[in-house]
C-alpha cells in the first residue's frame, strides 16, 4: 500500500512538472514582450532606419546645406545623410570608394565625367525612372551632357557659365572702361593692356595687387574648376582639345592656335607678371587682384562674407581672341550601381533636381538653372547686368567640355600643362608632355 502511494505521488509530480514546462512555453509565446525585449526591438528598428538613409557623397562647395532645403520641401530631409570630402580630394576619393565597394548611394559628378563613370559601369541608368517630358524641360546643353551611349546617367543641379569680374573702383582709378555687351568683349591684347595698368607695386617693387586672376583658383590648386576655366583660353585662341571623333589631339590641343593660347597664359604669369602664382585666399574680394574669371555663385559668397565688397564688383563678358566661347556644364547627381535602394535614391535625386528643388537650390546658391521653366519664370535669373551677360553667353557662346570616357585623364593633362606654364615651364615642353598624356589616354579607349 505504501509503495502504491509513493508511485502515485511520483506520477502526480511528473505531470505537474510537465504542465509547468508547457505553461512556460505558452506564456513566452502569448504574453506581451518584456521591457528588455521592447528596447531591443526599438534599437533594431532605429538601426534599420539609419541603414536605409540615402548617403550622398559630396564636397562642401556644392552647398549641402542648400540641398537640404530642397529635401525639406519634399519631406525627405530625414532620409538623407551627406558624406563630405574636400573638393581637391573628391574625385580621387570617389574612385577609391567605387573600387572598394563602399561608395554612397548618390554621387556628384561634373558634366564631362559622366561618360567616364557610365563607361566604368559605376552608375545606374535613369531611363526607367525619368519621365521624358520632364527631361525635355532641361536646356539643350544640359540634355546633351546627361546622356552617353543613348542613356541618361545623371540629373543636373544647375547649368553654368562664368564672367570676367572687375573691381569698379580700380577700373575708375586706372581710367579703364569695361565692356558691357557681348559685342564689346575684350581681346587678348585688351586684357593684357588692362592687367598691366591694374597691377600695382609698393615702393620696394613688390607686387601688392595683380591685374588678373585668369582661372577659378590660383595655379597651385588641382580640381576641375581649374580645367573649366583654363580650357577656355585654348578655345578663345581658336584651338580645341581633342578631335570631334575623340581619337586624337594632333592638330587640336597640339596645334599652332593652342600654342598661341599657352604662350599668352605663360606671359601673363611670367613675362608681364600681372597674374599671381602664390596661393591667395579671397584674392578678388580681398582686393589683391583687379579682375577674376568666375561664376555667379560668388555673389552669394560675397554677400555672406564680404558685405563691404558687394558694391565694388562689376561683370563683363568673357574675353576672346579668334573665338567667342563660354564653357557650360556643371555638377550633377547620379545613382551608383552599388546603391541598394535605387527607388528611394531616385526620389532624393528627383527632389534635388526637379523644378521645385532646382528653383530652391539655384536661388539659394545663385547658380544658373538648367531648367527652361525656371529661367523663363524667375525674374532673378533674367534681371540685372550680370544675368543679362550670363544668359546671352549661354544662348550664343555655349560650348561643352570634351565628351569621352577618358575625360579625367584629359582634364588632368590640361591642368598640369597650364599650371606648369604659370610656374615657368616653357610652352613647347609643356604642350608636348600634355599632348602625349592625352594621346595615350585616347588610344586606350576600346
Amino acid at each position: 500500500m505504501q509503495k502504491k502511494f509513493v508511485s502515485l505521488l511520483l506520477v502526480i509530480l511528473l505531470m505537474t512538472v510537465s504542465v509547468i514546462g508547457c505553461g512556460e512555453k505558452n506564456t513566452n509565446s502569448d504574453t506581451p514582450t518584456s521591457k528588455s525585449e521592447e528596447k531591443d526591438s526599438t534599437n533594431n528598428e532605429v538601426a534599420k532606419q539609419k541603414q536605409e538613409k540615402i548617403i550622398i557623397d559630396i564636397f562642401p562647395d556644392l552647398w549641402p546645406d542648400k540641398m537640404m532645403k530642397s529635401l525639406e520641401a519634399a519631406g525627405l530631409a530625414d532620409m538623407v545623410e551627406f558624406r563630405e570630402t574636400p573638393q581637391n580630394q573628391y574625385e580621387s576619393k570617389i574612385r577609391m570608394m567605387i573600387a572598394g565597394g563602399d561608395i554612397g548611394d548618390l554621387i556628384c559628378i561634373d558634366a564631362p565625367n559622366i561618360a567616364y563613370y557610365a563607361n566604368m559601369g559605376s552608375l545606374e541608368a535613369l531611363d526607367n525612372y525619368w519621365d521624358q517630358s520632364d527631361f525635355d524641360d532641361l536646356v539643350p546643353s544640359a540634355q546633351t551632357a546627361m546622356q552617353y551611349n543613348g542613356s541618361k546617367w545623371a540629373a543636373p543641379l544647375n547649368e553654368s557659365s562664368v564672367v570676367l569680374y572687375y573691381n569698379k573702383e580700380m577700373f575708375k582709378e586706372a581710367g579703364i572702361t569695361p565692356a558691357k555687351t557681348l559685342e564689346e568683349s575684350w581681346t587678348f591684347d585688351q586684357i593684357l593692356d588692362a592687367a598691366k595698368k591694374l597691377t600695382k607695386k609698393d615702393d620696394s617693387g613688390n607686387i601688392i595687387r595683380y591685374g588678373i586672376l585668369p582661372t577659378m583658383f590660383t595655379p597651385n590648386n588641382r580640381n576641375e574648376g581649374m580645367t573649366y576655366t583654363q580650357m577656355m583660353w585654348s578655345w578663345w585662341a581658336g584651338a580645341d582639345i581633342i578631335s570631334p571623333d575623340g581619337t586624337t589631339v594632333e592638330g587640336y590641343f597640339n596645334s599652332d592656335a593652342n600654342k598661341e593660347a599657352l604662350q599668352f597664359f605663360y606671359d601673363l604669369h611670367n613675362t608681364y607678371k600681372v597674374a599671381p602664382t602664390e596661393d591667395m585666399q579671397s584674392a578678388f574680394a580681398g582686393e589683391k587682384v583687379a579682375m577674376w574669371i568666375n561664376g555667379p555663385w560668388m555673389t552669394s559668397v560675397w554677400e555672406a562674407n564680404f558685405p563691404d565688397f558687394v558694391d565694388k564688383w562689376g561683370a563683363m563678358p568673357l574675353p576672346h581672341n579668334k573665338e567667342k566661347v563660354t564653357n557650360s556644364g556643371s555638377w550633377n547627381i547620379a545613382i551608383t550601381k552599388q546603391c541598394k535602394n535605387k527607388e528611394l535614391a531616385y526620389k532624393v535625386l528627383e527632389a534635388l533636381t526637379n523644378e521645385e528643388g532646382a528653383k530652391i537650390y539655384c536661388k539659394e546658391t545663385r547658380n544658373i538653372p538648367a531648367r527652361k521653366t525656371i529661367l523663363e519664370s524667375e525674374p532673378m535669373f533674367s534681371e540685372g547686368h550680370l544675368w543679362e551677360i550670363l544668359n546671352a553667353q549661354i544662348v550664343n557662346w555655349s560650348k561643352a567640355r570634351p565628351v569621352t570616357p577618358v575625360y579625367p585623364q584629359i582634364s588632368e593633362a590640361l591642368m598640369d600643362c597650364y599650371n606648369a606654364l604659370a610656374f615657368g615651364q616653357d610652352v613647347d615642353s609643356a604642350m608636348k608632355e600634355a599632348s602625349a598624356k592625352m594621346e595615350k589616354a585616347l588610344k586606350s579607349i576600346k
